[in-house]
């Protein structure tokens, strides 16, 4: 029995994979279970014996171990991670194990998706191209599907233009490999017939009429293999670009129909606020308005009740003269509420912009009355009120509007007329 340790790992390998082979056969659980014993057995030996089995073969046969889980056992999640990991990091103290890092990283991404945990699953797969882009020469398989898995997975987290992006790398890859296989076969075919050519010559020395017949037999048949094969490789390749190229043109149109339904929605919302902001300007128009003809007809009652009074005392009223006067005013309060709701439809929205605190509606009363030139003992008059406390009004309404001492109440609120 052999003593090398690398030997016998990859027995324990190769036996693995006659199980699976039967296994998949005959669906015997007996199959199954020394599958996975099988396995074990390779990664122990390669824990206990580190120093006489190489790097690569401990991290191919962690890995063989963690996609036999994955395969029939993909339930165990937390155990596939953790041997997927271990292979993981036996792979990367040793050279050229490009493939075998990339795949821990497909098994991580994989087991991540199930997780949900898009973020990560690409993260993998990120780290799987970036290691498989370095390896010279590209190994185009591996590669191949890493780049077409980011695509579908940043296709289903809707970044199209990454999707586009890697869609695009693997047609190209595609490309690449059929190249390569094309310049193999033909290389492959040349030196085939290149041996059987010499093996022609030394079968020719001892019995050449049996050789030619034999020969030309070997010739005819491999001769049918390639062109079979060539055949079936040129099918295979143009299937998988025709695929590679309506996924890209499918990929395309999914972002053009994206960027429109954005467009469509800020134009849906700048209309909105528009309506919005129009609505609110009605509306404070209409309450500045209220507030005016408010103020008018409270003046009118004033009026009528001092009338009333004068009318009960009998004492002697000129009629004509209170109704000039009441013209006069009429005038110079039209004039202003036309100020007010035409020329400054936001007067009164402004001196509460102004404000350092918020203006009650006598506030505003009184910033009207200011604003129409009336003096202390006027206001007072038609408040009903002492012109001592019309003072002191005016005085809170500095305070509130921010108003240093020097500065006139009057020319304040007609420079916010202007403004």
């Amino acid at each position: 029995m052999s003593t090398d340790k690398n030997l016998i790992s990859n027995a324990y390998s190769a036996l693995a994979v006659a199980y699976t082979l039967r296994y998949d056969t005959e669906k015997s659980s007996s199959d199954l279970q020394q599958i996975i014993e099988v396995s074990k057995s390779a990664v122990a030996l390669g824990n206990q014996f580190k120093d006489q089995i190489g790097s690569r073969t401990n991290a191919i046969a962690k890995l063989n171990l963690a996609s036999y889980y994955l395969k029939y056992y993909p339930e165990k999640t937390s155990l596939i991670k953790e041997t997927t990991k271990e292979a993981l990091k036996a792979a990367e103290t040793a050279v050229g194990n490009q493939t075998v890092l990339a795949s821990c990283y497909g098994i991580l991404s994989h087991i991540a998706q199930q997780e949900n945990n898009m973020a990560a699953a690409v993260s993998y797969l990120l780290d799987a191209f970036q290691i498989l882009s370095k390896q010279q020469p590209i190994y185009y398989y591996s590669i191949i599907m890493v780049s077409d898995d980011l695509a579908t997975l940043y296709q289903k987290m809707g970044n199209y233009e990454k999707a586009f992006h890697y869609q695009k790398l693997t047609t190209s890859y595609n490309l690449e490999l059929y190249n390569q296989e094309q310049a193999s076969s033909v290389k492959k075919i040349e030196a085939q017939y290149q041996f059987k050519k010499k093996e022609k010559e030394v079968a020719l020395l001892k019995e050449r009429s049996e050789s030619q017949r034999k020969q030309k037999l070997l010739y005819a048949g491999l001769a049918i293999i390639g062109l079979i094969g060539s055949f079936f490789m040129y099918r295979s390749y143009h299937y998988h670009l025709k695929y590679s190229l309506q996924k890209e043109k499918k990929l395309v149109a999914d972002k053009h129909e994206a960027d429109l339904q954005i467009k469509l929605e800020k134009e849906e919302q700048s209309r909105l606020k528009a309506e919005q902001e129009l609505a609110m300007l009605k509306q404070q128009q209409l309450q500045d308005e209220v507030m005016a003809s408010q103020l008018q007809i409270q003046h009118k009652n004033n009026v009528l009740q001092k009338l009333k009074v004068k009318l009960e005392d009998d004492k002697s009223v000129n009629i004509k003269q209170i109704l000039k006067e009441e013209n006069l005013f009429d005038n110079d309060f039209e004039k202003v509420k036309f100020e007010i709701q035409e020329i400054h439809p936001n007067f009164f929205n402004v001196l509460n912009q102004n404000a350092a605190q918020k203006l009650t509606s006598l506030d505003l009363k009184y910033c009207a009355y200011i604003y129409l030139g009336m003096e202390t003992k006027q206001i007072a008059n038609l408040l009903n009120v002492e012109a001592k406390s019309v003072r002191m009004t005016k005085y809170r309404l500095k305070q509130k509007l921010g108003l240093g001492a020097e500065v006139d109440l009057l020319q304040f609120i007609k420079s916010l007329q202007q403004a």
